[in-house]
């Protein structure tokens, strides 16, 4: 497959079409059923990230970088501008234009923005990060670009996926929920990420000179600092509520307590919304809950434990992340449908007997590929 299908060279002889401006399309689909609607959050997600990955590989092309705390320039966000078409029918089919000029250095410029842009897709999309640098050689680019494209991509608990199509309606890039590790694996070496942690905190204030963040620690009410890494200040333009979770590397006073956060390397909001369930896999086991099974997560007390409960199917978990909450839930439904579904019902007491039953009627254990990841 190419990598710039829908790229033209400017030379003496051939000049592009300036009405002929580079298209692709963002196919939104998967989850318990597909619908031709998408909620509004992950419409604005998709296409606020997309825009920022556009920008900076317009600067690449532009033939400037980016230096420390530089900004894309309003004439850079102009010129690569994502313009949405009339909504298609598919899943949620969003056609787009790249840019709103028509002079023809624009639209070169576009149309060679594109070819990066579908290449380094491409990659992220077959998780092939050693091939980036050949693509879009500025590795500070690259570092912003694949934060972006974290925006884009679903969640683990997320019941949707992203697939890009070109103008010819050729699929050249799929985003789902094994894209973020990946992106995170390659952004990140593997002694800072076991050595970080998350905490979850009051955000206070923003100093970008500084490139740090001040938020209030729950369990100490005490103000905690971060300091963040470059390629993350992307994160902290968007809008950013009252709690955040913020990873990096704990500095801890005598006490034990957090007194600052140095490396981190994500800034995310704390999402609260109901983890969603439809299908549920963990040591070779599948199940299917009929109806999809939705909790909302609660905070402990301490404000940095997701907590997930439904006592009539006997769960109750909890964890820092909503992602590390999925896999602590997917793991406690194989223990109880080990130890309760396929127990035998002579060996139950009356409690026990209730929630096998409650778990067979919720569940069908079923056969499933191998997940891929």
């Amino acid at each position: 497959m190419n990598t710039a299908a829908t790229t033209h060279q400017v030379t003496p002889d051939v000049m592009p079409d300036p009405a002929a401006h580079t298209s692709f399309s963002f196919h939104i689909g998967g989850g318990v059923a597909d619908t031709h609607a998408v909620p509004a959050s992950v419409l604005v997600q998709i296409l606020e990230n997309a825009q920022r990955a556009f920008e900076l590989i317009g600067v690449h092309v532009e033939g400037r970088g980016i230096k420390e705390r530089a900004r894309v320039s309003a004439a850079t966000s102009k010129r690569f501008q994502l313009v949405c078409q009339l909504p298609e029918p598919g899943s949620y089919v969003i056609p787009i234009k790249i840019g709103v000029s028509d002079d023809f250095l624009s639209v070169d410029l576009a149309n060679k923005a594109f070819g990066i842009f579908r290449g380094v897709m491409e990659k992220i999309s077959v998780r092939r990060s050693a091939d980036f640098a050949d693509i879009l050689p500025d590795g500070r680019i690259v570092r912003r670009v694949l934060e972006a494209v974290k925006g884009m991509a679903p969640r683990a608990d997320a019941q949707w996926k992203l697939t890009l199509h070109d103008a010819h309606d050729t699929a050249f890039a799929t985003f789902d929920t094994y894209t973020i590790p990946f992106i995170e694996e390659t952004l990140v070496p593997v002694e800072q990420r076991e050595a970080a942690r998350v905490v979850t905190g009051e955000l206070k204030s923003i100093d970008f000179a500084e490139r740090k963040i001040t938020i209030i620690y729950p369990p100490t009410n005490r103000e905690l600092v971060c300091i963040y890494e470059e390629a993350v200040e992307d994160l902290l333009y968007e809008k950013r509520r009252d709690l955040i979770q913020v990873t990096g590397r704990v500095l801890l006073d005598e006490q034990g307590t957090p007194k600052q956060i140095i490396d981190v390397t994500d800034i995310r909001d704390l999402d609260l919304s109901a983890l969603v369930l439809e299908t549920s896999h963990h040591a070779g086991l599948t199940l299917k809950a009929t109806p999809v099974l939705a909790i909302e997560p609660v905070l402990d007390e301490t404000k940095q434990l997701l907590c997930l409960e439904q006592r009539d199917l006997g769960i109750d978990v909890f964890a820092p992340t909503r992602e590390a909450l999925l896999s602590e839930l997917n793991e406690q439904l194989w223990m109880l449908w080990q130890e309760y579904a396929k127990a035998n019902g002579d060996e139950l007491d009356a409690t026990a007997h209730a929630l096998k039953r409650a778990l067979l009627s919720r569940f069908n254990e079923v056969s499933c590929a191998p997940q891929a990841g």
